[in-house]
């Protein structure tokens, strides 16, 4: 599967090397690994994976990196808490994409999801992706 850089990554990835990938870097996976010349940079899973990069086999990674960082990750940072309805609309409608928590946490098929269902959950959570 292809995954693009979404954002800036500029840290040292799962071989000890050092990466600095500006935005739009095309990456491959290798097994379980989003890989660049080869060589094991993060866990299609982890977080750095969600944070940085995107699938994108559909040629719609970086909108969908956009859509996944605005719903994920830009709210914590700039004080947006979700509210009480976020909540309960988040797990009625999508439970499928949380993890179990008291926090709202989204899991790895969230990351995954297509494009109309990310759409959705931020026209819904009145969030818009930069």
């Amino acid at each position: 599967m292809q995954y693009i850089c979404h954002r800036r990554y500029k840290q040292t990835g799962a071989s000890g090397k050092k990466y600095n990938f500006p935005y739009g870097t095309t990456l491959d996976s290798i097994g379980k690994f989003i890989a660049y010349n080869n060589e094991a940079v993060c866990a299609v899973t982890s977080e750095d994976a969600h944070q940085f990069f995107a699938r994108n086999d559909d040629g719609r990674g970086l909108e969908r990196g956009a859509l996944t960082y605005a719903i994920a990750y830009r709210p914590r940072g700039l004080g947006f808490r979700f509210t009480d309805w976020d909540r309960t609309m988040l797990e009625h409608e999508y439970p499928q994409f949380l993890k179990n928590t008291e926090f709202i946490l989204f899991n790895h098929d969230f990351f995954d999801a297509e494009i109309s269902v990310l759409e959705e959950i931020a026209n819904k959570l009145r969030i818009r992706k930069e």
